[in-house]
């Protein structure tokens, strides 16, 4: 492929995500890459299609046919249900067409694997539409923790109720929140931009407890709230909660570390750093608790994430044209979802799990889940 040239991309999926991105590319709103081909099933969305992108745009009703047709595009864009991720991508890295997936990559870990194996078979891009990792907050989260603000990381925590949803939501499509259409609940939907960022963060735990009480705002057999906690070498804990049940909104970030702490509510940051290494005092100082170490504060407010998908898209095709380093290449992706089949794991089997998980051993629980779904 010439280097000066676009590269010509072919859309899977036309739900709500997938005409923004179709928007987006056919009007040129992303500089290297056009919009050549768009598959999708329903006849509603293939008149949308008609009437609102560009004629010459190929308009194909399965995947099929629109794979028959590979010499039209250079890669693909996959915004399906979950299920339908791993079998897309890994028959686009056979044509060799680079992938970019929306989360998560399939609903369990041996899928994300399989997609990983043929992605390096391919040779081709692999990547994953995790757009958090560009919001001003999180990067700047993630440069104090690189040049080592806190010290010596000690404990994490997270609470997060900002993506509340209703019934409403949950019965858009006969796929969403089921074992058997979306592989899980939060955790697997929402989540997956949250387990994102966090393992970006902090890197993989060594195991994980989950205590999920499994539809409890919704009559569903799959979460909608979950509670982790993580360990970490040298006795670093972190507790994760999520819920899409609460009507207070909040989102709030801790890090404590022995230098320090980071602070996230929303968009700011507030930062606590000590005069001295807490570990330090606790052993030297003369006093029975903190009165002998000083705290001084600063606070970070950062700017509101923009629109960050054309951001990812126009990442995605430097990647292709210019070898460009990815902002989330697929293999994170296949982090963030063995933290939700672990999470998922723990859950069902009452206790805790080591990672790395056992995929096998995971895929006949979630066999499991979806027939207990079906009796229900």
């Amino acid at each position: 492929m010439n280097q000066n040239t676009k590269v010509r991309i072919a859309l899977i999926g036309v739900g709500s995500m997938g005409k923004k991105y179709a928007t987006m590319l056919d009007m040129d709103k992303i500089s290297n890459l056009t919009l050549t081909a768009v598959c999708c099933r329903s006849k509603e969305n293939q008149s949308w299609v008609k009437e609102n992108l560009s004629e010459s745009v190929k308009l194909y009703p399965s995947s099929e046919e629109l794979f028959a047709h590979h010499e039209e595009y250079d890669a693909v864009l996959i915004v399906t249900p979950h299920k339908q991720h791993p079998g897309l991508a890994i028959k686009a890295f056979e044509l060799k067409k680079h992938v970019f997936c929306d989360k998560p990559a399939g609903v369990s870990l041996l899928d994300a694997q399989r997609m990983e194996q043929a992605q390096k078979e391919s040779g081709c891009k692999y990547a994953m539409m995790f757009h958090n990792r560009t919001y001003p907050v999180l990067k700047k989260v993630k440069q104090l923790l690189d040049d080592g603000f806190v010290g010596e990381l000690k404990r994490i925590q997270l609470v997060n109720t900002i993506y509340y949803r209703t019934e409403y939501y949950h019965q858009s499509g006969d796929w969403r929140s089921s074992w058997h259409g979306e592989g899980g609940g939060a955790l697997i939907n929402q989540g997956q931009h949250i387990l994102d960022y966090w393992q970006w963060l902090f890197g993989m735990p060594y195991s994980i407890y989950a205590s999920i009480p499994f539809g409890k705002y919704n009559s569903f057999a799959v979460d909608d709230e979950a509670t982790l906690l993580m360990e970490y070498p040298n006795k670093v804990t972190a507790t994760f909660l999520l819920s899409t049940g609460e009507i207070p909104k909040e989102e709030v970030l801790t890090v404590v570390g022995t230098k320090g702490c980071i602070k996230v509510t929303g968009n700011e940051i507030e930062l606590t750093c000590y005069s001295m290494d807490s570990m330090q005092y606790g052993k030297t100082a003369k006093t029975n608790s903190r009165e002998e170490i000083l705290q001084t504060k600063e606070l970070f407010i950062c700017n509101e994430p923009k629109e960050s998908y054309e951001q990812m898209l126009v990442n995605f095709g430097e990647a292709i044209l210019r070898g460009k380093a990815l902002i989330a290449p697929g293999e994170e992706g296949t982090k963030a979802l063995e933290l939700t089949n672990a999470a998922y794991l723990s859950a069902c089997l009452g206790e805790r799990v080591i990672l790395p998980i056992d995929s096998t051993q995971y895929e006949e629980l979630l066999k499991k889940m979806i027939e207990n779904e079906k009796v229900q």
